[in-house]
C-alpha cells in the first residue's frame, strides 16, 4: 500500500495552507475549541477505572449504553467528548484492575459511581447527590463542609478524603446500594467530627473509618514502610523447582532500611533496602547483589511479590509472618473446605521457568473434588478426591492414567487464605515435589495477582480500541513523528486490532506523545484512506487512549 510521498506533501501543505485565513495574508489566529473535558474519579485517585455513558439516563450501565475504551490515568483523569458529558457518567471501579492511590495494590471489591451531566468529578458525594440527595444535605450540615466543595475535587479537602474512602468499601455496582447504608454513613461522620472537634483530625490522614460490631473504629492504611520494619517475615517460592535451590529464607527488618537476610542453610548477612515509589522492594547486599521484587498483593501479615529482575526469572514469592519452616502443621478441619470453593494460587512448572495459575478447588461433601481454571474458562471438572487425616489435607488428582497425590500441611491461615506446604507424588515417578501455595476464599484476589504477574513477565499490557462506526480499521501504526504515522511506507510500529483492543509489549514505547492511524491494510486501488491522527499519551509503556469515533480521515492519492 505505500503512494507517492511527494503528493502526500503536496496534500498536507494544501490543508495546512486552508487553515488560515486568505493564504495567511490575516495576522488573526483562531484558538481551537477542545472538543473534549477532563474528568477524574476519586476517592483516592482511581487509576484504570472504567467510564460508561448512562445514555438511558437510567443511573445504571447496562447495554444500551456506551463504555470508553480509554481508563483512567494514575491522577484518575480522563478525557470525556463534550457530547458524551451531556449525560451522566458512571465509573466502573473494577476489582483487581482498578489502583486506588490510598492503596498499595489494585481495590479487592468491585463497585461503581455517578455524576450528573456536566460535571468534572466522579465521587462518592456525587454519587449521593445523584441518587440520595437528602443523604449529602446530610452530611453537609453535619460535616462543616459545603455541597459545593463535597462535589469537587476532594484532594483539596482532606477531611472530605477521609470520608470518602471510608464510603466506598459499602459500595456496589448497584449504585443505589448506597442509599441503604445510612446509619453507617452517619457513624462514620460522627467518628471524623468528633476527631477534628479534638484537634486529633491530622491522626486520620491515613487510615479509613470502618463499622466493626455496630462502632465505628479508624483502621490505618497499608504503610508498607511500617509493616516492614520490626517485624520477621519468612519467604518461599511458589515454584517447586526454585524452592530445591532457595528453600524458605526469612528476613528480619531491622529499621527502614535495613535488614537481616537468613537463607535455608541458616547463614546470615546484614543488607539494606528500600522501597521505591512504585512499590518495589529493593535490597542490595555487602557485594552490590541486587535483589528486586515488586509487591502485587499486601496485608498485615502476608505479601505476594514477583521477582522483577528483566534478565531473570520472574517468580512469586510468599511472604508470611507465621514460621514457614515450622515442622508443626497447624490444626485443620473438615469443615473448613466442605462444600467451599478455595482458589489456589500455585506454580505448576517443572522447571525454573515460572507458570503461575489460579485453580478453583470445590471440596464436595461426598469427598470428590471438582476444580475450574478461571483464567482460562469457567468449565468446570471432576479431578479426583480429597480427604483430611491427623491435620494433613490430601487430594489425589487423576490426570488420564496418572494419579498425582498431594500431601498438604497449613502453616499459615486465617478466614481469607490458607499458606499450605505441599508435597506431590505421583504413581508413574519416584521423585517428589515441594512447593508452596496459597489458597484464598474469592477468586478477585489471585485473578488480580496473575494479571500482575503477567504484566511483569511477558512484559504485555493492553489498550482498549474505540473504532467507532469505522469497522474497517483493523490495525494502527505508531509514531513520536504525526507525519511518519501517516506515512504507510514509513516504519512505524503497526499492531492488530483483536476483539476491540490491541496487546503489545510495554518495552516498546518511551513514555512520551505518540500519533496513531487507525486504518485497513492491504487497501486496493488508487486511493489510500485511514483514520486519524489522534493525539495519544503513552506512561508506564502503555498507550492510554484509542478512540476513533470523531478521527477524521486521512486521503491521500496515488499509490505508488
Amino acid at each position: 500500500m505505500p503512494f507517492n510521498k511527494s503528493i502526500l506533501a503536496t496534500v498536507l501543505l494544501s490543508i495546512f495552507s486552508l487553515s488560515g485565513c486568505n493564504g495567511g495574508s490575516n495576522d488573526s489566529t483562531t484558538v481551537p475549541v477542545s472538543s473534549t473535558k477532563t474528568v477524574t474519579v476519586i476517592d483516592g485517585a482511581l487509576e484504570n477505572a472504567q467510564i460508561c455513558i448512562d445514555l438511558n439516563d437510567n443511573d445504571q450501565c447496562d447495554k444500551s449504553d456506551k463504555i470508553l475504551p480509554q481508563l483512567t490515568n494514575k491522577e484518575g483523569k480522563v478525557e470525556v467528548s463534550l457530547d458524551d458529558a451531556k449525560h451522566s457518567l458512571i465509573a466502573l471501579i473494577i476489582a483487581g484492575q482498578t489502583k486506588d492511590s490510598d492503596e498499595i495494590t489494585p481495590v479487592t471489591h468491585s463497585y461503581s459511581m455517578i455524576t450528573d451531566a456536566n460535571q468534572s468529578v466522579i465521587t462518592p458525594f456525587t454519587t449521593l447527590a445523584k441518587v440520595d440527595p437528602i443523604a449529602l444535605s446530610e452530611i453537609e450540615e453535619g460535616y462543616g463542609l459545603t455541597k459545593q466543595e463535597l462535589l469537587g475535587d476532594l484532594s483539596k479537602y482532606p477531611k472530605a478524603r477521609i470520608l470518602a474512602r471510608s464510603i466506598t468499601p459499602v459500595m456496589t455496582n448497584n449504585i443505589v446500594d448506597v442509599t441503604q447504608h445510612k446509619d453507617t454513613i452517619t457513624k462514620i461522620v460522627s467518628f471524623i467530627q468528633e476527631a477534628e472537634n479534638n484537634d486529633k483530625i491530622n491522626q486520620l490522614m491515613d487510615s479509613r473509618i470502618v463499622i466493626n460490631n455496630g462502632k465505628a473504629e479508624a483502621q490505618p492504611l497499608v504503610n508498607i514502610a511500617n509493616l516492614l520494619a520490626g517485624k520477621t517475615w519468612f519467604i518461599a517460592s511458589v515454584n517447586s523447582d526454585e524452592n530445591k535451590d532457595s528453600g524458605v529464607a526469612s528476613i528480619n527488618f531491622k529499621d527502614a532500611n535495613h535488614l537481616e537476610f537468613t537463607d535455608s542453610d541458616g547463614v546470615t548477612e546484614t543488607v539494606t533496602y528500600t522501597i521505591d515509589k512504585d512499590k518495589n522492594f529493593i535490597s542490595t547486599d555487602n557485594e552490590n547483589n541486587v535483589d528486586a521484587q515488586k509487591f502485587l498483593h499486601v496485608s498485615s501479615d502476608l505479601i505476594i511479590s514477583v521477582m522483577n529482575d528483566p534478565d531473570g526469572t520472574h517468580d512469586l514469592i510468599v511472604w508470611s509472618t507465621k514460621n514457614l519452616k515450622s515442622n508443626q502443621p497447624l490444626p485443620v478441619t473438615a469443615s473448613q473446605f466442605v462444600g467451599k470453593t478455595w482458589y489456589m494460587l500455585t506454580d505448576d512448572s517443572d522447571n525454573s521457568t515460572p507458570e503461575p495459575n489460579v485453580f478453583g478447588c470445590t471440596f464436595n461433601s461426598d469427598s470428590s473434588l471438582t476444580v475450574t481454571e478461571p483464567n482460562e474458562s469457567s468449565e468446570s471438572f471432576n479431578a479426583g478426591s480429597w480427604a483430611i487425616k491427623n491435620n494433613v489435607l490430601t487430594i489425589n488428582i487423576i490426570d488420564g492414567n496418572t494419579t498425582y497425590v498431594d500431601t498438604s500441611t497449613v502453616l499459615a491461615q486465617t478466614s481469607d487464605y490458607i499458606v499450605i506446604k505441599n508435597i506431590e507424588t505421583s504413581d508413574d515417578s519416584n521423585d517428589s515435589r515441594v512447593g508452596f501455595n496459597v489458597l484464598f476464599n474469592d477468586k478477585v484476589r489471585p485473578m488480580s495477582i496473575l494479571k500482575q504477574w503477567k504484566t511483569i513477565s511477558t512484559g504485555e499490557v493492553t489498550t482498549h480500541v474505540n473504532v467507532g462506526k469505522h469497522k474497517e480499521i483493523t490495525k494502527v501504526s505508531i509514531d513520536k513523528s504525526e507525519a511518519e504515522a501517516k506515512d504507510p511506507d514509513a516504519i512505524s510500529t503497526t499492531i492488530e486490532i483483536h476483539n476491540g483492543q490491541v496487546v503489545y509489549s510495554n518495552s516498546i514505547f518511551s513514555d512520551g506523545i505518540y500519533y496513531v492511524m487507525g486504518y485497513k491494510p492491504d487497501q486496493i486501488g488508487d486511493d489510500y484512506y485511514a483514520y486519524g491522527p489522534l493525539k495519544v499519551t503513552v506512561t508506564d509503556g502503555r498507550i492510554q487512549n484509542l478512540d476513533f469515533t470523531h478521527a477524521p480521515i486521512f486521503h491521500a492519492v496515488d499509490k505508488d
